[in-house]
């Protein structure tokens, strides 16, 4: 990714840069790839692991937001040290085993299997360590078996593994965790995140019946988590089938600002079909995100070949170079995303407080009240809005109706708690005073511009007050000089008068 063509590169230097080998020199270097993590950004997020559980937790147990928000489940210790996590999510033979591979340098990693057959059939967290481990034989398609560095960890051990953010997972069950594994190997990218490689995405019933899990399900628990999400399409069959469309909008909630696409294996198509394909990508996205505005597409071929077409050579290798900054800025930047997260979870968690004690206030106090609450929740909408205007709330933050309603079905409305206004002015100040203070310089916002300002309003108020000093001292001066002139005319009409008479 790293070797640009200079202006003076003849053709043989240039295809030399591009080679493989040389490519990845800098990705498989340990002294160049360190875990990015400043001390600043660690205080960040331990003055947040305070907030959470001295101030935020307690309000979501007492209020059962967990059972309510998709996202509502108790963060645990472990996800707070996690490295950053990039979730890859395609159909079948989309590159996914390959795009992780090129990442990590051209490395094998225990685990990894590549071939034009859908062949990951388990979720694969690929993540940092043996340093000075045993070696594991690996299936590498084509390649044969070969020895590489790592090992492996099954699902059940790593719900109980201190060092990874898994443990939430056993809510789903043996059934996933024997889906599931973590491929441990000392790729040095590694030390900044973590990638988590997924089963291809199936079509039609295969998707619903070949699985004993909940595949989207699963899907979401891992958006809800990572820092980056990557859907990865093959530029040769840019189809999007329906149980990819439903993955998307599955794992959509509260994650839109982390998606990205890749249009992989791009080098394969001439210059005219990859011009279609690419608007068709950005066409079909804007369908799914029902919006105007598409998300950012990287481009290219990520593998260790050599292109079969090179018209688009500069631009798929500025991409490449695009898409490894943001894996490597993801550590920087960690804590302004926890910030981000916490912050629009006090948000929901305020929107939570104000409906369930809205609609407990609206039970009759006797008799009545199993109707009362399904008028109520027919009449959800309506009410949702009445919430909204009574308690100044976006529309962003609003549940789905839908959704909402499915769930309050199952509850009983004497149960909720009731409205605490200390409550929502104590999340108000969390997200106006606490949390404010602990972001003070982590944004990379320069300060000097404001006290250039403070500076220049003193200035202006030192001013003013020398003016209004020198205008008390005139009006002293003034005085005296009145009443001598008064005291001179006095004499001097006296004088005259004095002749006169």
């Amino acid at each position: 990714f790293f070797f640009m063509k200079m202006p003076n590169d003849n053709k043989n230097s240039s295809h030399d840069d591009d080679h493989p080998r040389r490519r990845h020199a800098m990705l498989s270097d340990d002294s160049f790839i360190t875990s990015g993590i400043t001390k600043q950004s660690k205080a960040v997020v331990d003055g947040l692991r305070h907030l959470y559980t001295q101030k935020i937790l307690p309000i979501e147990k007492s209020s059962g937001f967990a059972a309510f928000h998709p996202n509502g489940i108790e963060i645990r210790d472990c996800e707070w040290e996690a490295r950053p996590q990039v979730l890859l999510i395609g159909q079948y033979s989309t590159g996914k085993t390959s795009f992780v591979r090129h990442l990590l340098g051209g490395r094998d990693f225990p685990g990894m299997y590549i071939g034009p057959e859908p062949t990951t059939d388990k979720f694969v967290a690929v993540v940092h360590g043996c340093e000075e481990e045993d070696e594991s034989e690996v299936l590498t398609g084509e390649r044969g078996s070969q020895k590489t560095r790592g090992r492996t960890i099954k699902g059940n051990s790593l719900t109980v593994t201190p060092e990874l953010p898994f443990a939430g997972l056993g809510e789903f069950g043996t059934a996933f965790l024997n889906k599931f594994e973590a491929s441990v190997t000392p790729a040095p990218l590694l030390k900044r995140v973590t990638i988590i490689d997924t089963p291809g995405v199936l079509s039609g019933e295969k998707q619903r019946l070949s699985r004993t899990y909940d595949f989207s399900e699963v899907a979401r628990w891992f958006a809800d988590r990572s820092d980056l999400i990557l859907l990865l399409f093959d530029a040769h069959k840019l189809d999007i089938s329906d149980e990819l469309k439903e993955v998307i909008e599955k794992i959509r909630p509260y994650n839109d600002d982390k998606i990205r696409c890749v249009l992989n294996k791009a080098d394969g198509v001439g210059r005219e079909q990859l011009v279609r394909v690419f608007g068709s990508l950005l066409w079909s996205m804007g369908k799914i995100f029902q919006t105007p505005e598409v998300v950012r597409v990287y481009c290219g071929s990520f593998w260790d070949k050599e292109l079969q077409h090179d018209d688009f050579k500069d631009m798929f290798k500025h991409d490449e170079e695009l898409l490894f900054d943001e894996l490597m800025n993801l550590p920087a930047s960690a804590a302004a995303r926890k910030v981000n997260e916490i912050v629009k979870r006090v948000r929901a968690l305020r929107v939570h407080l104000c409906i369930l004690g809205y609609l407990k206030r609206q039970l009759p106090i006797f008799v009545g009240r199993m109707k009362a609450q399904a008028n109520l929740i027919e009449s959800l909408p309506s009410i949702l809005s009445d919430i909204k205007k009574t308690f100044n709330l976006s529309d962003g933050d609003m549940p789905d109706s839908d959704v909402l309603a499915g769930k309050l079905r199952a509850s009983d409305f004497n149960s909720f708690p009731k409205l605490d206004r200390k409550l929502l002015i104590e999340l108000d100040n969390l997200i106006l005073v606490d949390i404010p203070e602990l972001m003070r310089g982590v944004g990379g916002v320069s300060e000097y511009e404001l006290q250039e300002v403070d500076v220049s309003r003193k200035s202006v108020i030192n001013t003013l007050k020398i003016e209004s000093s020198l205008k008390d001292k005139l009006l002293e001066m003034e005085k005296p000089m009145s009443l001598v002139i008064f005291v001179a005319i006095i004499a001097s009409l006296s004088a005259i008068l004095i002749k006169l008479f």
